[in-house]
């Protein structure tokens, strides 16, 4: 067992470190000349990829280095057109190179390397950057040992804006997040260089977005002095606003909103004018966009090769996508893709008085369930399927309505049969009955958690419990279902975000306890050293762990948190442990103790502890009649008899795995699903703080 004793303080110095956020008090200056990326000695052909805005567009992380220290610097660059200064950002990422084995010698002069770099301001889309370079061999064909390297990316644009938090995620063989903010606007404009940026000396904007389809467009740098702005979408010219002196505020039309609108601001009677582009990166500007798309298709008629399909994209932004075919299903439920009609949306915009349009065409045989889609950059999915040869035959509309008036009658008798019967009434006290179980425990979020295993039953299991917990009332996120989403955020923001939504919403993070979470626990507590997984990591503690810490994925990224809780003295505050009773959690090698990583945690068994789970998932709240009290409760016991009975197909045994030779503070209080009482607060049993545990150990076996 590996104590946080025995890590030493830097350990724990490292870890709460990198959970703060890094600032500038004074901005450094930048030379113009400066590359966008620029590498130590020992490293060539460094170059630096155009931005992207899904992880997924670029190549995967390679190259025998990694990265051992991220640094983020705000400063201010020298514009290369003219001599005033803008906001950037030095990404300085520290490499090392592993130690190859003994006996091994490289046939290529240079091997190449390539690290991933995302940038993402809350609420943004972000963009993602590839950094590729080359590294040097020494003349005999060996790499020295412990040979150190930097590469210095240089970030500039529309991301970066003053007093902003900004969220840097490096990827190569370890995944790092550092956080920088931005120096606030007044910080930096009264400081010496000031004179010399350009926001400071022209209306600095910044747009707040208010929930009744209004966007405020606030002043910063109020002054006794008129100023104009001026609304364009990509070059196409909007309204003209003014406000009077001492103003700080202007309030503009939600429908403008889109990623490339912008705004010039100037003061009157003089020169300067300022551009603020602040959706350009914004996710809700991308989900409106699709609103602002509109296709048309047309059927100019017969040529050489068949029939053509035209169709017409207009948008008031140029954006990147695709349009493409696909031919529906017979039920219409799923549009397939027509292999090889995807057709690129790209630069090609002609620019009209008010909107952008391209054109293009398919050459197609007509059928009723060929349809057209569309997607932009920015969309999760393409949009509803365009269908323009679907008709009604006049023989088909004939029989419609007469099917629709049948129908509509059956439907009545139906209906008065169960009046008739009392059937409504019951169905009424049922939906009421319901609404009382939601009530009791519905409106938490439930993030369900666990590492790849390789018992086939599992899966099946957590999507079983995830849509039991979402007809009792919960929100349920759970990896396997957002697959898209994981794919496009990564591991890491993905869970991040599900935090961020269980802190708004209330609920709990539930980790499945099995066998594979015990070791992965056990893994990542004993490879863990300064904060990154140690990958050259042999044997630790008398065991021989296979690279399976190394992963990083959400379960992987879930542990970082759980320590990171109990190092602030909130263990146990957004996760848990469960355990089906049919897949009892035997620690790998024989009995031992839980992991010290869970300490703090409440366990329960599913589904004989289903009382006690609800309750800790429904949280606390604060009930001052005896009747609503006695109403919950009752809810509660409902609730939990039904995902008991859901439950009892998945775990129909009762090898229930009793955690013995771990205190109860390191387990969690269980409750008895009687029927009789509900403990509306859970006893947990106090953890002793991160010094305290320092000196006596965690989690030392009773």
């Amino acid at each position: 067992m590996v104590l946080l004793s025995d890590l030493g303080p830097v350990f724990v110095s490292v870890l709460l470190w990198s959970c703060l956020f890094l600032s500038a008090a004074v901005l450094k200056t930048i030379k113009k000349d400066t590359a966008e990326l620029t590498c130590s000695q020992g490293l060539t052909n460094c170059n630096v990829s155009s931005d992207y805005q899904f992880s997924n567009n670029l190549a995967e992380p390679y190259g025998s280095v990694d990265v051992t220290q991220v640094q983020l610097t705000a400063a201010l660059c020298l514009s290369a057109s003219i001599n005033e200064y803008e906001l950037c950002l030095q990404v300085i990422i520290s490499l090392q190179e592993d130690v190859p084995p003994e006996g091994s010698a490289e046939d290529d002069d240079e091997e190449e390397a390539l690290i991933k770099v995302g940038l993402f301001v809350p609420g943004s889309t972000g963009i993602w950057k590839a950094l590729t370079f080359n590294r040097s061999y020494t003349g005999s064909g060996q790499h020295s040992k412990h040979s150190h390297y930097e590469v210095v990316l240089l970030v500039k644009g529309s991301i970066l804006e003053f007093g902003t938090p900004l969220v840097v995620h490096t990827i190569l063989k370890s995944y790092r997040i550092q956080n920088i903010t931005i120096p606030d606007y007044k910080e930096v404009c009264k400081s010496e260089s000031g004179g010399t940026i350009t926001k400071c000396v022209v209306p600095y904007l910044r747009a707040v977005i208010e929930h009744e389809n209004k966007v405020w467009l606030k002043i910063e740098n109020v002054k006794h002095q008129k100023g104009s702005c001026l609304v364009d979408w990509d070059g196409i010219s909007g309204e003209h606003y003014t406000w009077a002196e001492g103003e700080s505020e202007i309030n503009i039309s939600q429908v403008f909103v889109a990623p490339c609108l912008c705004f010039q601001a100037w003061w009157d009677g003089e020169d300067k004018r300022g551009r603020y582009c602040p959706f350009k990166h914004h996710k809700d500007a991308f989900e409106k966009m699709q609103h602002n798309v509109s296709v048309t298709l047309a059927e100019p008629g017969m040529r050489k090769n068949g029939n053509v399909l035209t169709w017409n994209v207009t948008s008031v932004c140029m954006l990147q996508g695709e349009v493409r075919l696909c031919k529906k299903d017979g039920t219409g439920a799923q549009c397939e893709e027509v292999m090889g009609s995807t057709q690129k949306l790209e630069n090609s915009w002609t620019k009209s008085s008010s909107r952008h349009w391209q054109a293009g065409e398919f050459s197609v045989s007509k059928h009723h369930l060929l349809c057209v889609q569309f997607k932009i950059n920015g969309m999760e999915s393409f949009s509803e399927p365009q269908c323009p040869f679907t008709v009604f035959p006049a023989s088909r509309v004939r029989w419609i309505l007469p099917l629709l008036i049948g129908l509509m009658l059956i439907c009545l008798a139906i209906l008065g049969a169960y009046l008739v019967q009392g059937v409504l009434k019951g169905y009424v006290w049922k939906w009421l009955k319901e609404d009382d179980v939601k009530g009791a425990v519905g409106g938490g979020h439930v993030v369900l958690l666990y590492p790849s295993d390789d018992d086939r039953r599992l899966p099946g299991m957590l999507c079983h419990l995830g849509s039991s917990l979402q007809a009792l009332g919960f929100t349920v996120s759970l990896d396997l279902w957002s697959q898209t989403e994981l794919s496009a955020l990564g591991p890491v923001p993905w869970l991040h975000s599900r935090l961020d939504q269980l802190q708004r919403q209330g609920g709990k993070v539930v980790l499945v306890l099995t066998k594979a979470t015990w070791t992965r626990a056990e893994e990542w507590g004993a490879l863990s050293n300064d904060g990154v997984v140690n990958r050259d990591a042999g044997e630790v503690l008398g065991r021989s762990y296979p690279p399976s810490s190394r992963r990083v994925d959400v379960f992987g990224a879930s542990l970082s948190c759980i320590l990171a809780d109990y190092l602030q003295g909130r263990a146990g505050e957004r996760f848990m442990l469960v355990q089906f009773e049919s897949l009892p959690p035997e620690p790998p090698d024989g009995f031992r103790p839980l992991p010290c990583l869970f300490c703090g945690l409440h366990v329960y068994s599913l589904p004989s502890q289903s009382l006690g789970f609800l309750t800790e998932l429904a949280g606390t709240k604060h009930i001052a009649s005896a009747s609503a009290r006695r109403k919950r409760a009752g809810g509660l016991r409902k609730a939990s008899r039904a995902l008991a009975q859901k439950l009892s197909g998945f775990t129909a045994g009762t090898n229930v795995f009793r955690l013995a030779g771990v205190s109860q503070g390191c387990v969690g209080g269980e409750v008895e699903d009687s029927g009789e009482t509900v403990p509306l607060q859970p006893d947990l049993t106090p953890l002793s703080s991160p010094e305290t545990e320092s000196r006596a150990g965690l989690m030392e076996p009773v």
